[in-house]
């Protein structure tokens, strides 16, 4: 169930969880502020020694899942810290899980989705050349266009991908100004059940934070394992938001 609203108009904060909890949290527009190119987004400086404070305090059940590959994704987690927090992360919306830096972990890799083919790539930089202000960002399964700086390009870009995946094992997903072209087989929600079924996953609530529509499946996969998930607007009304709530939950969980 989504939180209530408060008096103000604002959502409520939703009930922090138990000691049990599992939490799969988003990256951009949840944990971190959405920035004009996806190179451009600022770490908030406290963010790595909450996720490791989180980490403490729910046995390292705590994981990024994102659409950012992994390498990326690690970095910002880790900001100006010299090791990424002790979490698990799912990256390209669950096509890669890596688990190596909690303690005592131990999360197999998925099977490995396909990966596009050589020629869509220079089909995708060929695109990008002859629409100027779009934004190519390659990925290991996939590709995005981000079209923020040229909103208008949008339409266009997005048909260009769907006619890339037409027919394959491959779709296309709307982002925050951006269309993505991933595989079909793996998403948010396959990637939580997958460390839901491994230590130290197995066996706890799962509670899922996003933002974006990707985010409703790791949002339903939580929901059908007997957990929870919220969303952002409808939850918390951005990071700062999520932050606050997540002290909190560090806080209920050192006492």
């Amino acid at each position: 169930m989504e939180p209530t609203t408060s008096p103000n108009g604002s959502p409520a904060p939703p009930t922090l969880p138990g000691r049990d909890a599992a939490l799969f949290l988003d990256l951009d527009g949840t944990l971190i502020e959405i920035a004009p190119r996806p190179d451009a987004v600022v770490v908030p400086p406290h963010l790595p020694v909450l996720l490791t404070r989180l980490a403490a305090g729910l046995g390292g059940a705590v994981a990024i899942v994102t659409g950012r590959g992994l390498d990326v994704a690690k970095a910002l987690a880790r900001g100006d810290h010299q090791q990424a927090p002790p979490i698990a992360f799912a990256a390209e919306h669950g096509s890669i899980i890596d688990g190596a830096g909690v303690p005592g972990a131990a999360i197999p890799p998925m099977p490995l989705p396909p990966s596009p083919p050589a020629a869509w790539r220079e089909r995708a930089e060929a695109f990008v050349r002859a629409h100027p202000g779009l934004l190519l960002e390659g990925k290991r399964h996939g590709f995005v266009l981000h079209f923020r700086a040229v909103p208008e390009q949008g339409e266009a870009a997005t048909a260009f991908l769907q006619s890339l995946a037409e027919g394959t094992e491959f779709q296309v997903l709307p982002a925050h100004a951006a269309a993505e072209l991933r595989p079909r087989a793996a998403d948010k929600g396959t990637a939580v059940q997958w460390l839901m079924r491994h230590p130290p996953f197995a066996g706890r609530v799962p509670v899922f934070i996003g933002d974006d529509v990707t985010d409703e499946h790791g949002i339903a996969a939580c929901r059908s394992m007997g957990g929870t998930g919220y969303r952002i607007p409808l939850a918390f009304t951005g990071p700062a938001a999520v932050h606050h709530w997540l002290r909190r939950l560090a806080e209920r969980l050192e006492a």
